[in-house]
């Protein structure tokens, strides 16, 4: 699973130079999609999760994509934000990995231009549960 997970981090670093900085999660979303894609590696996008408390469907969450990894999965939540990652957006991706029981996510940044920082980069965070 390690090599694919290489893999998935390849398309998102090929994403990011190609693309580079300033355009929204959603554009960064399809590109990776492209990307796993045209690399044969199956996935599902925004896929529907309900939230769910005492069995009463109280919310639905969108995973970005659940990429399918032969026998397991792997969650990856995108973000295009200016600032660093904090807990909030790895709570996100812990609370997907819970629901699906999936035990390993990709939490990536496509880093936007900020006021006061110069230069944009990749933040690509492996997350296990």
């Amino acid at each position: 699973m390690d090599a694919r997970v290489d893999e998935i981090r390849r398309i998102a670093e090929d994403v990011y130079k190609t693309l580079g900085s300033g355009f929204s999660e959603d554009v960064y979303d399809k590109a990776m999609q492209v990307g796993l894609r045209l690399r044969n590696i199956g996935y599902e996008g925004q896929k529907v999760v309900e939230l769910k408390y005492h069995d009463h469907c109280v919310g639905e969450g969108y995973p970005d994509l659940v990429v399918h990894l032969g026998n397991d999965k792997l969650i990856v939540e995108l973000k295009a934000i200016s600032g660093e990652l904090g807990a909030s957006e790895e709570q996100q991706l812990r609370n997907y990995m819970t629901i699906l029981n999936v035990k390993r996510g990709l939490l990536i940044n496509f880093q936007q231009p900020g006021r006061k920082q110069g230069k944009t980069k990749l933040d690509i965070r492996e997350v296990s549960l």
